[in-house]
């Protein structure tokens, strides 16, 4: 593994890290970002938050929201094998933003945004209305991801209130003793709403991946789009192996 670029800016130490043809960031020991050009999927926790997007035809997403941007592991995976019209990143970070840029090659294709991302989606997230948003907002103390907004009503509402219909929120979860207190499962009205789910984990991780849509998650089109993505990419061959998924979610 080599180091590419490493900094200490206010107390937090950056380091961008290659390995074999893919790149990572890391900020304060933590694991934030991780792109593979040959491997777009490749058996990393960030597929897990992709794969939920997979269950649509190609071509369908047309706008995707990501909150916790990072150095754009998940915003290049979904450019890569969903071409949407735009993705809109919001990060609290501004390193993070400039290794995206010049790392990780986000400036084309993905709209960056530093910021934080719980006043930008009260103050109405710019006004737009998505076909995907994505929560992956977390930091980290000595080491140990953090959640940085609370997993309450207010926030999935104010969620819900920038999808299109039909849409999906796809959350990450660090601890899975908490999915089934999701208030999407507790309130009446996003229960109603948002009636499919479905939820990925990986061996080695206690991450859950859960997403959440009024529209079935389509098994055909998942496996239409991983044949193609096995066809692009030859990396990727065998990597859905390691994925277990849930389908229709309920505690």
């Amino acid at each position: 593994m080599a180091i590419l670029w490493q900094q200490t800016i206010e107390d937090n130490h950056y380091e961008v890290r290659t390995a074999g043809a893919s790149i990572r960031l890391y900020r304060n020991g933590v694991n934030h970002s991780q792109w593979n050009p040959k491997r777009p999927l490749s058996g990393s926790i960030w597929d897990l938050i992709v794969l939920p997007t997979l269950h649509r035809a190609e071509g369908s997403l047309k706008d995707v929201l990501v909150l916790g941007f990072g150095a754009g592991s998940v915003g290049r995976q979904i450019r890569e094998l969903m071409a949407p019209d735009r993705i809109v990143g919001v990060e609290l970070d501004p390193i993070h933003l400039s290794i995206a840029d010049g790392f990780f090659e986000c400036s084309e294709g993905c709209e960056l945004i530093a910021g934080d991302a719980v006043e930008w989606v009260h103050e109405g997230g710019d006004q737009g209305c998505y076909d995907v948003i994505i929560d992956d907002l977390y930091a980290e103390e000595e080491g140990i991801p953090v959640r940085c907004v609370p997993m309450d009503v207010e926030w999935c509402e104010a969620l819900s209130d920038l999808l299109n219909p039909g849409g999906m929120l796809i959350f990450n979860m660090i601890e899975p003793e908490k999915v089934r207190h999701m208030p999407i499962f507790k309130s009446a009205k996003l229960k109603k709403r948002f009636s499919e789910t479905i939820m990925y984990r990986i061996d080695g991780y206690e991450n859950r991946i859960i997403a959440f849509s009024e529209k079935p998650f389509e098994p055909r089109c998942l496996s239409e789009q991983l044949k193609r993505i096995r066809k692009q990419y030859p990396g990727c061959r065998g990597v859905e192996q390691r994925y277990t998924k849930c389908r229709n979610y309920r505690p």
